[in-house]
């Protein structure tokens, strides 16, 4: 053995991590002694993930497009009322997670937590909107590792595709109008921490490759490479229409924007006019 000199500095390092690990813990994952305890984890979840609402609305298999050029896994509606949708709509998921409604509601914060935590080294991204359980959005705007990304008013094209009655239609649209309202004011909140990037549904279709584009860059870390394609949007051909109704029915749709009323695409191009000679 050589004769040098102890290194007690380096013996306190390791006493020194190792009361921080027993006093603060790691980032996402719960002991008994902070359980209880509000405000006391150190991080609310583990790693960062990524929050949409309203673009399974608007696009059409947006969810396997989005796994195809991020390589992220994504789910559906996790909190939607009936089930949870996990990816490919699986019964059970890792950490012991099932999709009964019931057991997710018990604790909707703690579910997102263990998600996040079972899965880590793989980014999440999970599907949000005004029909689903809204336990966790406090939670959305506080944590720090949520990116969410919101259309605001797409949940009514669902509305507008249902062949329902309009006065159903029209109570339903004002009930889902002011819970996505609450939502928002809550992401808007000085105590958010979240990066939060809203855009109303008729500004977003204007030209919807480039937030698609700053999503996709936020999430892979490349700049370089650029959209080749873009998931297809939905028909809304009428959905002016649809929200001049709305209105006159005593509801008024503020939410989706300034949508023009009118039959035809919304990007559509004029026909120039034909010249003629006037003598």
């Amino acid at each position: 053995m050589k004769g040098s000199e102890p290194n007690p500095g380096k013996i306190d390092r390791i006493f020194s991590k190792a009361v921080d690990r027993r006093t603060r813990g790691r980032p996402g994952l719960y002991m008994q002694s902070r359980y209880p305890n509000r405000d006391w984890e150190n991080g609310v979840t583990s790693a960062p993930y990524s929050v949409f609402e309203g673009f399974t609305e608007l696009f059409e298999n947006f969810e396997p497009w989005l796994a195809k050029v991020t390589g992220a896994r994504v789910h559906g509606h996790l909190y939607a009322p009936d089930r949870v949708e996990f990816d490919g709509r699986q019964g059970s998921f890792s950490g012991a997670l099932t999709d009964n409604p019931i057991l997710r509601d018990h604790n909707s914060q703690m579910f997102l937590t263990n998600l996040i935590w079972s899965t880590r080294g793989e980014r999440q991204c999970i599907q949000f909107g005004p029909q689903d359980s809204q336990f966790i959005s406090w939670m959305l705007a506080t944590d720090p590792n949520a990116h969410v990304s919101v259309i605001s008013g797409a949940w009514a094209v669902k509305l507008f595709q249902s062949n329902r009655n309009f006065a159903d239609i029209r109570q339903e649209a004002a009930h889902l109008q002011q819970v996505e309202n609450e939502h928002l004011s809550v992401l808007r909140s000085p105590w958010a921490k979240a990066r939060v990037k809203i855009w109303t549904m008729a500004d977003f279709i204007q030209s919807p490759m480039e937030p698609l584009q700053m999503i996709v860059d936020e999430m892979t870390g490349k700049t370089v490479r650029r959209l080749t394609e873009a998931p297809r949007m939905v028909d809304l051909t009428g959905f002016g229409q649809f929200l001049q109704n709305l209105k006159n029915q005593g509801m008024h749709p503020y939410l989706m924007g300034d949508f023009p009323v009118d039959e035809g695409p919304i990007n559509a191009v004029p026909k120039p006019r034909k010249p003629y000679l006037v003598r």
